[in-house]
């Protein structure tokens, strides 16, 4: 088997899979003229001999044997001035996956690669027409749930938390340059270090970074989604509650307590922060195999949630084991007090008494009632009532958000050096050890391996 090189000319299809009209083959690399050359006809038949950059052309595609597979439009464009960087050819076809398919393997006979998932982009970064974070903000754009997560992703991808990143970068190394000549060169007339503007000068960074983080939990549920776990014992609606939430009948409701037997998620748009809604196996003992499954499943489910809404039935009396669900956890819980609309002998004066530090809404999962200030409190519990037009730049990814707790760590260690006299060899290991905290997330400063990791979550063609 042929090694795979990063000097290949890759082909993929770039259009999700099903019919359309229009389908878009994405050829890259040193080659991509000359397997256009091969491929590709003029609609009157003829070879086509000069490639215009970037101007259209009407053009038929054959297949190795010669015959026409499609009538399509094709451009080119030159290196450097391109997505990847690479002279890049692009076939527009009819949609569809026969065609296409056609299309590309007449590419591949041609003497194209098949591209690995991600690749294109993966391109662009080594050839530097992207950085680290602004590639990984292209398949966050793909698959953003909201319109704020589309704008925070359209932000990282313009560059804007680079160029955050960048200055920070930029105020290290004007720090770092000087401390590293005094040791380099002890014998030239270089200035002593002045600890108190260099510490003031590092202590303005930390704040920066401090801010960065201050919304990073945030900025990561906008990417991935938070889960909102429902739970609760059966039959106290936690489905009805699930279905009037997201708007549809998602999940089968019956009088018959334990119908729900595993977890049922969908997502849903809180005025613009996705959240994953999980209708869990309601929580009792039970000798049932199958439902005893579900109500383990769901106690696993509920210590990786970002919220809990613990459902109640306002007809019935508080248990023992719906008190224990509430005080036992993990992250405060929001209570649901449900089926409002019948006579109640749960109250919600009741419940906040009883629990004092949680909060408690009122709703019927049979009315509607209740349910707009439900998501609201929802959206309020898992990012705050922060108005993210006033914070553009966001942290998003765990990854870039570990990264700078290294960095501030590091650069708190060489605030207390400097208070403590430190020696500069010493200062200069953590300022270098920052900076390469900060590389990680631009990939100035990242492993193959962390590369390879990243593109490979990317879709074909992309």
């Amino acid at each position: 088997m042929k090694e795979m090189s990063e000097l290949d000319t890759i082909a993929a299809i770039s259009t999700p899979p099903g019919e359309g009209g229009i389908g878009i083959i994405r050829i890259s690399g040193a080659e991509a003229a000359r397997i256009g050359a091969q491929i590709l006809r003029h609609p009157s038949g003829k070879r086509i001999t000069s490639w215009p950059e970037r101007q259209v052309r009407l053009g038929l595609v054959l297949s190795p044997e010669g015959t026409v597979i499609d009538e399509v439009i094709y451009f080119l464009f030159k290196k450097g001035r391109s997505y990847t960087g690479e002279e890049l050819l692009e076939i527009q076809g009819h949609g569809g996956y026969q065609n296409l398919k056609k299309i590309l393997n007449a590419a591949i006979k041609a003497g194209a690669r098949l591209a690995e998932p991600g690749e294109f982009t993966k391109r662009a970064f080594l050839n530097g027409r992207l950085d680290l974070v602004q590639a990984e903000a292209v398949i966050d754009l793909i698959r953003a749930k909201t319109d704020l997560a589309h704008q925070v992703a359209l932000t990282q991808l313009r560059g804007e938390l680079s160029a955050v990143v960048q200055e920070l970068e930029d105020q290290l190394f004007e720090i770092l340059v000087p401390i590293e000549a005094a040791l380099d060169y002890p014998e030239d007339d270089i200035p002593p270090l002045v600890r108190e503007q260099t510490a003031n000068k590092i202590t303005v960074i930390c704040r920066r970074l401090e801010e960065l983080l201050a919304n990073a939990d945030q900025g990561i549920i906008l990417r991935e989604a938070a889960t909102v776990v429902l739970a609760g014992r059966p039959n106290v609606g936690k489905s009805s509650l699930l279905n009037r939430l997201l708007g549809e009948e998602r999940v089968i409701v019956t009088p018959i307590p334990g119908t729900t037997r595993d977890f049922v998620a969908e997502t849903i748009d809180l005025d613009g922060v996705p959240a994953r809604l999980i209708d869990t196996a309601g929580l009792r003992e039970s000798d049932d195999l199958v439902e005893k499954a579900g109500v383990e499943r769901t106690k696993e489910i509920m210590k990786e949630a970002n919220l809990i809404l613990v459902v109640l039935d306002a007809g019935e009396e508080l248990t023992p084991a719906e008190e224990e669900m509430v005080i036992n956890s993990k992250h405060k819980p929001l209570i649901v007090l449900n089926k409002t609309d019948l006579p109640a002998v749960l109250t919600e004066e009741e419940l906040k008494g009883k629990f004092p530090a949680a909060q408690v809404l009122s709703v019927s999962a049979k009315t509607g009632a209740g349910l707009t200030a439900l998501k609201a409190a929802i959206r309020e519990v898992l990012i705050g009532r922060r108005d993210f037009e006033e914070h553009p730049v966001l942290v998003t990814r765990l990854r870039h958000k570990e990264a700078l707790e290294e960095a501030l760590a590091y650069l708190r260690s060489v605030v207390q050096g400097l208070s403590r006299q430190q020696s500069e060899d010493l200062l200069a290991i953590d300022l270098r050890a920052a900076l390469e905290a900060l590389g990680r997330i631009t990939g100035r400063a990242v492993s193959e391996e962390i590369i390879d990791r990243i593109f490979a979550q990317f879709c074909l063609g992309k």
